[in-house]
């Protein structure tokens, strides 16, 4: 099974692998980044970054709590982390396929212009 479709297994069946929180779904997909030599999400917090226009020096994890809970005080990031976070989980997985997709279509490289 290639990663996209571990991915896409692990998005429509969570409990299969053990994933129940926002915290474990991160470790998974670094776990799949390490997995590649780091290559698997090479520009995807630029991407979140570019995308959302929230702060560049923020990880992927916080860009995607942010993204996902926008109105949201700076500290929610932490909990969220370590409870069950569904929209957390959703727009990771979402971001990530977008993010993916993007990638193939484009060896470049070129982020998109979202405005």
């Amino acid at each position: 099974m290639v990663l996209r479709e571990r991915l896409a297994d692990a998005h429509r069946r969570p409990g299969l692998y053990g994933l129940t929180t926002f915290g474990e779904v991160t470790a998974f997909v670094t776990g799949m980044d390490a997995a590649t030599e780091w290559n698997f999400l090479k520009g995807f917090r630029d991407w979140l970054h570019h995308k959302s226009g929230l702060g560049a020096s923020l990880t992927w994890q916080v860009l995607v709590v942010q993204i996902a809970y926008p109105n949201k005080d700076n500290n929610f990031w932490h909990r969220a982390m370590h409870e069950e976070s569904v929209e957390a989980v959703t727009t990771l997985f979402n971001e990530l396929d977008l993010f993916l997709s993007h990638r193939e279509s484009d060896p470049n490289g070129d982020l998109p212009d979202l405005n």
